[in-house]
């Protein structure tokens, strides 16, 4: 069961849960909070879905990690977003594990809520509905971004359109390793520090450990 103050910012956060009516207690009295450390794996593709997750704060990561142990990254959660593969998950049929990973990128907070009330609202709410289905059209033209870009764009495209949107046109640094671009891009770490290391002979960024500087009048 939540306390209001964790109530009251799950209202702001998600305006749907204005819209529940008579049912709005029940559905908070099943509801509980998690507190998330950085690094900490939430899901698995060894576990089973067990509910569905609303994030408050932080960041959770959605990434896909091959036999292989490569990693690439789906989508980002934040506040006022929900996993949406989960959903997809538990609306199917029989037991069927998790498809990808969820890890927490720092310090976070989610409210959780347990599959069979999930699966009861669900269906009963219109505005549970709206909210879930919206969210997940949002994430699906997302990760089919994704697919697009890994399909017909170059790696090296790829990673100068990553630091120009990381940077903001290159307004401030990028705090990230190379295996966290590796990850995000969907390729091998060594292929972007190979290409990192030929944009900064030519200008275009300046490396440090774990910062990129990126000057767009080099391009």
């Amino acid at each position: 069961m939540l306390n209001e103050k964790t109530i009251a910012d799950l209202k702001k956060a998600f305006p749907f849960v204005n819209e529940l009516g008579e049912i709005q207690k029940l559905f908070f009295d099943r509801l509980y909070l998690q507190k998330l450390e950085s690094g900490m794996i939430l899901l698995d593709e060894s576990r089973e879905c067990t509910g569905v997750i609303l994030v408050l704060s932080g960041t959770i990561r959605i990434y896909k990690l091959s036999e292989e142990g490569k990693e690439i990254t789906l989508y980002r959660i934040s506040r006022g977003e929900t996993c949406v593969l989960t959903v997809a998950c538990l609306m199917g049929t029989g037991d069927i594990p998790f498809p990808v990973a969820a890890s927490a990128e720092q310090p976070s907070e989610i409210i959780f809520i347990p599959i069979e009330l999930f699966k009861k609202f669900f269906y009963e709410s219109p505005s549970i509905q709206k909210f879930f289905f919206s969210s997940m059209s949002a994430k699906f033209y997302s990760v089919l971004g994704l697919v697009e870009n890994i399909t017909f764009k170059r790696t090296s495209d790829r990673l100068m359109d990553y630091i120009i949107s990381k940077t903001a046109g290159g307004a401030y640094p990028l705090y990230a390793t190379h295996e966290n671009i590796a990850s995000d891009l969907g390729t091998a770490r060594e292929v972007v520090s190979r290409l990192l290391k030929d944009m900064e002979s030519k200008g275009i960024v300046s490396l440090s450990r774990g910062k990129i500087v990126f000057d767009p009048s080099k391009i």
